[in-house]
């Protein structure tokens, strides 16, 4: 079960203790590269950053808030990255049914396997405190666009013709939580599965199945 995520003592208020931070998160970082999980501690982070132990404890109560801070840096780097991409699924989504489903199963395994390999055991225990696609949906509904949820169920209007009849709403939210539950499935079981074109295929096949019209 997925607890709550560690959080650091205090955030940094100068430049200089934000540069601080910074070489503690990236030391964390090459760490994980270079050494592996296991020779992560917070006195290894400290020599790897190159600063005395005091001050990791000073900003982080332990590696995992560490961790924690690294995941977040992260994900804020992922919700950039899913803005702009977007913006591309938007004008696909006029052209391709099967393209944007495409497109949107890419995307999100490609962001997932990305956080795991950062740390798998830590985000395999806070995957659902480290949720990208909410961080997306936060910052998409502060620019006044639609929700996740409300663009697909628009997705699905959109292509009125191909998609088979039925509740629109029904439909949307069964395809989005189908396709949820399989990647995180494959996150608990197969993680390597979330880079396999196979597995996306069996994924998208499995949505255009439920979704279109004639395909029995």
């Amino acid at each position: 079960m997925a607890g709550e995520l560690p959080r650091p003592r205090k955030r940094p208020k100068q430049s200089r203790s934000a540069e601080l931070v910074r070489a503690i998160r990236e030391a964390c970082i090459r760490i994980l590269e270079t050494e592996g999980p296991d020779r992560l501690t917070t006195q290894r982070i400290a020599d790897v950053a190159g600063v005395n132990i005091a001050s990791v404890y000073q900003y982080f109560p332990n590696k995992e808030a560490v961790l924690a801070d690294v995941f977040e840096e992260r994900l804020q780097q992922l919700a950039d990255e899913a803005t702009l991409e977007f913006t591309r699924i938007w004008k696909l989504s006029a052209q391709s049914f099967a393209g944007t489903l495409e497109a949107i199963i890419g995307m999100e395994a490609d962001f997932l396997y990305q956080l795991y390999q950062i740390s798998p055991d830590f985000y395999q225990r806070y995957h659902q405190a480290l949720d990208v696609r909410e961080r997306v949906n936060q910052r998409t509904q502060a620019e006044s666009n639609p929700s996740w949820a409300d663009w697909f169920a628009l997705f699905l209007s959109q292509h009125e013709a191909s998609v088979r009849a039925g509740d629109r709403d029904m439909q949307a939210f069964l395809a989005r939580h189908t396709l949820e539950s399989c990647l995180t499935a494959a996150l608990r079981e197969r993680p390597q599965a979330l880079k396999d074109p196979a597995f996306r295929e069996e994924l998208l096949a499995l949505l255009l199945r439920y979704l279109l019209a004639g395909q029995a």
